[in-house]
């Protein structure tokens, strides 16, 4: 009896001593979750806070409109600083050339201050990103006037009214600055301030091929007038279209009519870097940004103003 139980007692010994060694021989496979370095930072915001964005890598070109070139460049400088893989160039041209080349495969998105033609650009996806006030600006030699009748502007754009006495001005000779043709500004202002196209000529016409040359010209002409972004505005003299200054509030009750909405084109869907960059143009910092550049929230204006600058089906 007491061998038998000595031989329990070993047997126990060993099983134990069995089982000790296998558990430290051992290893448990179990699921890991990295935790991020404390200098770490996300590749985005998160969406619906201010100035969410996307981080997208890569590189885009951008083409087109003058007016509305400046808040593209400066949109875009800000998403970089905050996504060092993107790499945004804005080529700041014309409306129409944006559109030909964004239809053309030469750029990933077309600046417009226009509606792209169905017909002539069937291909593109319009993705409305502001509101732009325009305005009549004059020299500074120009004194006595401070408004100007739509009939007015289109005696002096048509080459009728050639004098700044014919319009309650000093005895100046008018000088006409006009943008060339393809220009987003020049066929707003020609559908809805002048109600027909510009034929003023001769010695008296100079054509200015952006926003930042029609500045210099009418600051450095005697007599000379132009239509302009209110962002290029600056020191000089804009005057009231028959007795409405431009302003957000008169331009989203629809009495001031010198405005257009802001257009960026993509031949099909956005997608990648270019989705990104239209994405920050709306975003809560892409707004503000608008806001120093004189745009509108094109959200802020009624929808039924906003139908008044489509294009006729």
């Amino acid at each position: 009896m007491l061998r038998q139980w000595r031989i329990a007692l070993i047997m126990m010994v060993v099983m134990a001593f069995g089982i000790f060694i296998s558990a430290c021989g051992s290893t448990t496979s179990t699921g890991s979750s990295s935790t991020p370095t404390s200098g770490s930072t996300p590749a985005a915001s998160t969406a619906g806070t201010p100035g969410a964005y996307n981080c997208v890598s890569g590189s885009l070109t951008t083409n087109g409109s003058t007016a509305l070139g400046p808040l593209v460049v400066k949109v875009a400088a800000d998403y970089q600083s905050k996504c060092s893989g993107a790499s945004i160039t804005t080529q700041q041209t014309a409306s129409g050339a944006g559109l030909t080349a964004v239809e053309g495969g030469n750029a990933g998105v077309g600046n417009s201050d226009v509606y792209a033609s169905a017909t002539k650009y069937p291909d593109l996806v319009d993705h409305q990103v502001a509101v732009i006030p325009f305005a009549v600006v004059i020299n500074s030699q120009v004194t006595g006037v401070t408004n100007l009748t739509s009939a007015q502007i289109k005696g002096i754009y048509t080459g009728k009214t050639t004098n700044w006495s014919q319009v309650g001005g000093p005895s100046l000779p008018i000088v006409a600055i006009s943008r060339a043709a393809g220009s987003g500004t020049r066929v707003t202002f020609e559908q809805f301030v002048l109600g027909t196209g510009e034929t003023v000529s001769g010695a008296s016409h100079i054509t200015a091929s952006t926003t930042g040359a029609v500045q210099k010209a009418v600051a450095q002409t005697a007599g000379a007038i132009a239509y302009i972004a209110a962002s290029g505005i600056g020191t000089l003299k804009a005057i009231s279209i028959d007795g409405v200054a431009e302003s957000d509030a008169n331009i989203q009750n629809n009495t001031y009519k010198f405005w257009n909405v802001e257009h960026m084109y993509t031949k099909g869907p956005a997608t990648g870097l270019a989705q990104a960059l239209i994405d920050y143009m709306t975003s809560p910092t892409g707004k503000q940004l608008a806001a120093g550049l004189h745009f509108i929230d094109v959200t802020t204006v009624p929808q039924t103003i906003l139908a008044t600058r489509q294009p006729a089906a």
